[in-house]
């Protein structure tokens, strides 16, 4: 998901792209209807459609793009087409929303659709193209990459869905589909390359462009392409040979009308400026050479000098000590002596741009590679600008970005700043929430790593007021949660109907609704942790349940809902929930725990239990014997296959985690049999790393967190070895918890941060009744995260870009892990089974 696009509506929250891309809609998303016509609009899209005319599923739909110029004239031209001949189709609501799909990043796959268009048959189709393809003729649009193109306009096309008909996707989630000759729906894939279905039916009048497609290759390209190293909307990066022989190179692609900026400027347009800022700089060190500049087909490529190395990020995450369990004072010592010579390395390049009259403005740690000796290289100049004819960069990383007051190279040296501070404490994106945070990083940084750090922080500041109360021996607890409890309701929409309380963006994708980025989750939370819920905030949700959709899930679902509606005392309303909800096929549901099957089981376990239906926990014991066939199953059999991912929410260990509470109730031993497997399936997923630790390999990263990570396992793993002892499994175990012990974390909610390792350390502890001085530790680095919200302790989401209040990635995660360890509270549903921890005494840290 790319967090950027749901940064822009709000300063302080994630909001919906509609919020701020609609301000000023395009006229004809507001204008009255031709006789017979109905329009609706959803999310970004208007629709426009011939009253009581059904279209078919699926089928050829034709996409129009369109540039930043002639969006306008492209809307009125085609839409005028389409009333008058009957065809649906729907466009974007603004021009904002324009730019936003042709970004440098937004979504490949999407990308330069401005306008979709339904024929309803061939007959249709053929006339569409021939008379819009004349009356768009010299138009241009960025290319969808998604689609075939029609001759030489803005007219592409794919076969696909026309109306929504929904399936399950290898991980379980509800995807959109189509259905095939046999009947069976699969996943309607929409990836960043032509595709078509190989029993979709090909219209004649395709056949022409399919086959001049089949024809066309990279001849042009005069370079053999090696590997690719990064993607965005605006083109690729990719590692390359000239075709007659020689070394490596990096071969810079540019798409011409996409990768815009704020102001516009397309790829092309900053690869241009690129090759000529590095012309200016030929023979600096610090600067690659440009070896060449050529088009092929319709894309510019600048050819550059490889230089061997490894980007700073990436040398970051290879040495940064506190990612580690415990590193010594000689492994700190070091670190900083070398993360010093790179910070020189990189002011003296930066010079030496400077002495050339160029403002790099682009300054972070992904476009600066490290050599082999230690000297750094800057890379990617597009943003880079003279001095003398000085434009402000269009696009900028989150906390290196100068504020707007700054000019010429005035930007580069904030930028450094930002790295001096950035490569001690990387939490660079928080100063741009928050630019009070610098100062508090800084003295952390200089702190932990023996550096001359700024003046100590006024003690009356709001952030030393607030993250005073993760300190002491116990923590101020009544006062935190009180603190928590206020932010979070200071921040409640009621008069929304999309969402109660911001979150994720994925509230936006799947509702405002559920346990995970919802209004039921936060609700859960606050009256878990002892808080007065506002009857308002509950009524929301009432009344949501009533008019949104009810769809399976535990926390990206309606289970959920029902479970904080019973929690609630809205009992007669959760057993209404789950009526609705026992109606839905159990064969359509997916193996997860966050939508599928094994949260399914547990809500029935739950209910079955307060009310004392048995036919409830027979469906409880029907779901898990569903999924052990799916477990046991070869791959590709047995129905919706074990999910693929790992991990609590997404992979087996959601199924193991019914199993074991299943056998609670049952004393089934199979159960446990059942419950190992699926454990092992997912530790078999795991890798152990140099420092000793065992975490999932996602293919890219390794990652010891509750939803995806090694935490969810070994919360599961640690109830199963409870009814099971094994010395192996119990190895595995420690060395998980090894992975949640480190001192620094990226993120700090529940689902992917520092609150869910919290959670875990003392759920891991709490049979001893001696506290881990480690969470003592981990409570208190919460404060690095911790921004201020109308008085008041709140923490930012994912990305670190704004504020969220959900339980997944928000406040009420982190203030439903923090009362489970400091006083005892309920925690997630189903932990533990019979009691919830009891609190114990924090050691002073």
């Amino acid at each position: 998901m790319r967090y950027e696009a749901f940064s822009y509506a709000d300063p302080v929250f994630y909001d919906s792209p509609v919020r701020w891309a609609t301000v000023e809609e395009f006229d004809a998303a507001g204008a009255s209807l031709p006789a017979g016509w109905v329009g609706n609009a959803r999310d970004v899209w208007v629709g426009r459609q011939l009253a009581g005319v059904e279209l078919p599923d699926q089928g050829w739909k034709i996409h129009v793009s369109a540039c930043m110029d002639n969006a306008q004239h492209i809307l009125s031209v085609v839409s005028d087409y389409c009333y008058e001949n009957g065809v649906a189709f729907k466009f974007l609501r603004s021009l904002a929303l324009v730019q936003t799909q042709n970004a440098k990043y937004a979504s490949r796959g999407s990308s330069g659709k401005f306008m979709t268009l339904y024929p309803a048959d061939e007959p249709a189709l053929e006339r569409c193209l021939e008379d819009l393809g004349a009356a768009l003729a010299g138009q241009q649009g960025p290319y969808i990459l998604s689609d075939l193109r029609w001759r030489e306009g803005p007219l592409f096309l794919r076969y696909g869905g026309f109306t929504e008909q929904f399936c399950r996707s290898e991980t379980g989630e509800l995807v959109l589909a189509l259905r095939e000759p046999s009947g069976r729906l699969r996943p309607d894939v929409r990836r960043a390359v032509f595709e078509v279905p190989d029993w979709a039916p090909v219209p004649r009048v395709l056949a022409q462009a399919l086959a001049d497609r089949a024809r066309s290759g990279t001849a042009e390209l005069r370079y053999s392409v090696e590997r690719a190293l990064h993607f965005s909307n605006g083109g690729g990066i990719y590692i390359a040979r000239a075709a007659d022989g020689g070394g490596e190179v990096v071969l810079k692609e540019a798409r011409p009308h996409a990768g815009l900026d704020q102001r516009g400027d397309d790829a092309v347009l900053r690869l241009g400026k690129e090759r000529d800022i590095l012309h200016r700089l030929d023979g600096v060190s610090a600067v690659p050479a440009v070896l060449d500049y050529f088009t092929a087909w319709e894309h510019h490529f600048l050819v550059q000098e490889y230089v061997e190395g490894e980007p700073l990020n990436r040398w970051f995450g290879r040495r940064y000590p506190l990612v580690h369990p415990d590193p010594d004072q000689e492994v700190i010592d070091r670190y900083r002596v070398e993360a010093l010579a790179v910070l020189e390395s990189i002011e003296e390049g930066l010079r030496s741009i400077h002495d050339r009259g160029v403002v790099f403005g682009d300054l972070h740690p992904r476009n600066l590679i490290v050599r082999p000796d230690g000297r750094v290289c800057f890379i990617d100049f597009e943003l880079a600008s003279p001095v003398d004819a000085f434009v402000r960069p269009g696009l900028g990383a989150a906390g290196f970005a100068a504020p707007a007051d700054l000019h010429g190279f005035a930007i580069d040296r904030y930028a450094l700043d930002a790295l001096r501070l950035w490569i001690f404490m990387p939490l660079m994106q928080l100063t741009s929430l928050d630019p009070g945070k610098r100062q508090q990083l800084a003295g952390a940084a200089a702190a932990r790593f023996g550096l001359s750090g700024p003046p100590p922080t006024d003690p009356s500041h709001e952030h030393d007021t607030l993250g005073a109360l993760f300190s002491g021996d116990r923590a101020d607890w009544p006062a935190l949660r009180d603190s928590m409890a206020a932010a979070i309701t200071a921040s409640a929409t009621p008069e929304r109907t999309d969402r109660l309380f911001p979150g994720d963006p994925n509230q936006f994708t799947h509702d405002g609704l559920g346990l995970a980025y919802g209004a039921a989750g936060v609700l859960w939370a606050l009256h878990c942790t002892g808080v007065d819920v506002d009857p308002e905030h509950v009524q929301w949700l009432l009344d949501a349940v009533a008019r949104e959709p009810c769809r399976p899930g535990l926390y990206t679902g309606s289970h959920g809902v029902a479970l904080a509606l019973d929690r609630l005392g809205r009992r007669r309303q959760a057993h209404n929930l789950l009526d609705h909800l026992l109606k839905d096929p159990l064969d359509t549901q997916g193996s997860d725990l966050a939508g599928g099957l094994p949260g399914t089981g547990l809500t029935l376990l739950h209910f079955a239990a307060v009310t004392g239906d048995s036919t409830l926990h027979t469906a409880a014991a029907d779901t898990a014997d569903r999924l052990a066939d799916r477990l046991r199953a070869p791959a590709g059999e047995g129905g919706a296959p074990s999910a693929p991912r790992s991990g609590l929410l997404h992979g087996s260990t959601g199924s193991a985690l019914l199993f074991l509470r299943l056998y609670d109730s049952t004393g089934d031993r199979d159960l446990l049999d059942l419950a190992e497997l699926a454990l092992r399936r997912d530790l078999d997923r795991c890798v152990l790393a140099d420092d000793g630790t065992l975490q999932v390999d996602d293919g890219s990263r390794v990652l010891p967190y509750l939803e995806s990570g090694s935490a969810g396992i070994a919360a599961v793993l640690h109830t199963y070895l409870s009814h099971r002892p094994d010395p192996e499994l119990r190895q595995s175990l420690d060395r998980i918890r090894a992975a949640a012990e480190p001192e620094f974390i990226v993120q700090p909610g529940l689902f992917n941060g520092r609150a869910g390792l919290v959670w875990l350390l003392h759920l891991l502890q709490a049979d001893t009744g001696v506290h881990d001085p480690v969470i003592r530790r981990h409570i208190r680095r919460l404060v690095w995260h911790l921004i201020p919200h109308q008085g008041h302790v709140a923490f930012p989401g994912e990305q670190l870009l704004r504020l969220s209040m959900d339980l997944a990635t928000g406040s009420a995660g982190i203030l439903l892990a923090l009362g489970s360890v400091l006083a005892g509270t309920p925690a997630l549903p189903f932990w533990p089974a019979s009691r919830d921890a009891a609190p114990t005494p924090l050691p002073a840290a």
